[in-house]
């Protein structure tokens, strides 16, 4: 048995990256019995369990960032008493805009050194969700870095076949932006696809919903909410896909996709299927440079930032000047090099989907190594 710790609070997306992960260990995984817990708890009550397991898998999402051990899988009080091996399974870096600066940088607090450690030693394998994460763990001297994307990138169900691009476009399915910034943007989205495929159907899905509770801040709220309102004038449903998987596996009922939710990006190229990303962090960045063409990015370096990057006399006074300058700001030419590209991929037959599909069915060999060498 293993012990998956697992990050499914309302977000969408990481019911999906448990749900895949789940799937791949009942197929592929040299014992198929897991027992899934929090990864957002103390693991205290749960050490006899966890010590009776093959390993503790720490399952999927943006880990590699700031809090790693204490607010994000907060283990580290009980790191000496688990004595079975931890994993980094399909794990990723986070950063905000995520930049080359922000990946040339970017430390960990000294808090997380004995996890991470655990991490470098316990296994053969720290499996990396991108290559923007690989590097970040090879600066780090993560002599077991290893690059196996996202579980949520394989649906074994649909391994081996060919990729399924629109003959037409009756149904869009759009995911907007979480962050309030992108607000105006994504809007600008949803006037683009409501122009370029006037009679399709369209459904507008929010991973974290848009009503307030403990994990959604009002401001985010109220954002996702006007976002609603304007895509429900323009013709698009609204989808609250929050707190289950449930609403992504009806994804495969859609033509393509296009948005910023990575998740959903991901659901759609699993499925073989269209999908165009808009990078709204370092987490779009990352899955654009793993899995190709398909997508652009939301914003661009400050001319700020890149100046203090240019000209930096020492890495604090360049921070410094991106904190008190702003170190991305949004890019005008965002709706338009995503129209270019939409109307490239299909009048050319998709050949960016195809050269995207072929990128993650070279990484699943690496992905199944991982898997068939945990502990038996």
């Amino acid at each position: 048995m293993y012990i998956l710790l697992t990050g499914a609070k309302k977000n969408a997306g990481d019911f999906l990256i448990a749900h895949s992960a789940k799937r791949l260990f009942e197929r592929f995984a040299p014992d198929r019995t897991f027992q899934e817990l929090p990864s957002w708890l103390p693991v205290t009550e749960h050490l006899d369990l966890i010590n009776s397991a093959k390993a503790l898998i720490l399952c999927g999402g943006p880990a590699y960032q700031s809090g790693l051990g204490t607010r994000i899988y907060p283990i580290l009080e009980d790191l000496d008493r688990i004595r079975v091996p931890i994993v980094s399974f399909g794990l990723g870096w986070k950063s905000f805009p995520g930049d080359d600066f922000d990946l040339k940088t970017f430390a960990f607090d000294s808090s997380s050194e004995p996890l991470l450690a655990r991490i470098r030693n316990d296994f053969k394998y720290a499996g990396c969700r991108d290559y923007l994460t690989l590097r970040l763990l090879e600066r780090l001297h993560f002599k077991n870095a290893w690059m196996t994307g996202c579980p949520a990138w394989y649906d074994p169900d649909c391994f081996g076949l060919p990729p399924a691009p629109p003959e037409k476009v009756e149904r869009i399915l759009f995911t907007p932006a979480e962050t309030p910034r992108f607000k105006t943007q994504s809007l600008a989205v949803l006037r683009l696809l409501r122009d370029l495929f006037p009679k399709a159907g369209g459904v507008c899905s929010f991973h974290r919903g848009w009503t307030v509770d403990e994990h959604t801040t009002e401001p985010h709220a109220a954002n996702a909410a006007a976002i609603k309102e304007a895509a429900e004038r323009m013709g698009f449903e609204a989808w609250d896909a929050s707190g289950t998987v449930e609403v992504m596996r009806r994804y495969r009922e859609f033509d393509f996709h296009v948005g910023y939710r990575v998740h959903a990006h991901f659901r759609f190229l699993s499925l073989r299927k269209l999908s165009f990303l808009i990078a709204e962090d370092g987490r779009g960045r990352g899955a654009l440079d793993a899995t190709g063409p398909l997508g652009v990015l939301g914003w661009r370096p400050s001319h700020a930032a890149r100046f203090a990057t240019m000209f930096q006399s020492s890495e604090g006074w360049a921070r410094g000047v991106r904190r008190v300058l702003g170190s991305f700001r949004m890019d005008p030419a965002t709706v338009q090099n995503l129209r270019r590209l939409i109307l490239s991929e299909f009048e050319m037959g998709n050949p960016n989907l195809r050269a995207t599909l072929d990128q993650i069915d070279s990484t699943w060999p690496r992905m199944r190594e991982m898997l068939t060498s945990l502990p038996k």
